[in-house]
């Protein structure tokens, strides 16, 4: 007899899930369209991910993550001022636009207007849900074993992309 497959390392997982954030739907997938995501690759925040191990397609679960699992406590030092002029000047400066920087390294790190004047840019770079706790209600829909490339590339191909950055111009969630 042979064993159903179970959410574990190296298993593409279709996830449902409904996101309350302070009690307010933030984000969710539905079953007809879920997250897929290959897991034990670090895709999806740890605290979820953790929580989601052995489940079985058909499985529900509540799950909350504490911001140390989830996106961090927030990080007042996150916050920076930028000069106006490294900004070309048809980029759109609004509160809470994103801004794709890059570190030293080639990280892209994702940061958010908070203010700007005629001469510099306040920008913060914690993630709009650091230092808050995340409530799912999730559904696991399918479970499939990821392919060798999907395992090598420790994500799923998407849109022929292969990254989840955001940043790179396809939908890569």
């Amino acid at each position: 007899m042979s064993e159903k497959l179970v959410v574990a390392k190296d298993v593409v997982v279709g996830l449902a899930y409904t996101l309350y954030v302070e009690n307010a739907v933030e984000d969710s997938a539905p079953a007809s369209d879920p997250l897929e995501y290959l897991h034990g690759h670090g895709n999806l925040i740890s605290g979820l991910e953790k929580a989601l191990e052995g489940l079985k397609v058909g499985d529900k679960k509540n799950v909350t993550v504490e911001p140390e699992e989830a996106y961090g406590e927030y990080d007042p030092e996150s916050v920076i001022v930028l000069d106006r002029e490294i900004f070309p000047e048809d980029f759109p400066i609004e509160k809470g636009q994103l801004v794709p920087l890059q570190d030293d390294e080639g990280h892209h790190i994702h940061s958010y207007i908070l203010e700007w004047t005629d001469d510099t840019v306040t920008v913060d770079m914690n993630s709009p849900m650091a230092g808050k706790t995340l409530v799912f209600d999730c559904e696991i829909v399918s479970l499939r074993p990821g392919t060798e490339e999907e395992i090598e590339a420790g994500t799923i191909e998407l849109d022929g992309c292969g990254c989840d950055c955001d940043s790179c111009g396809h939908d890569c969630h």
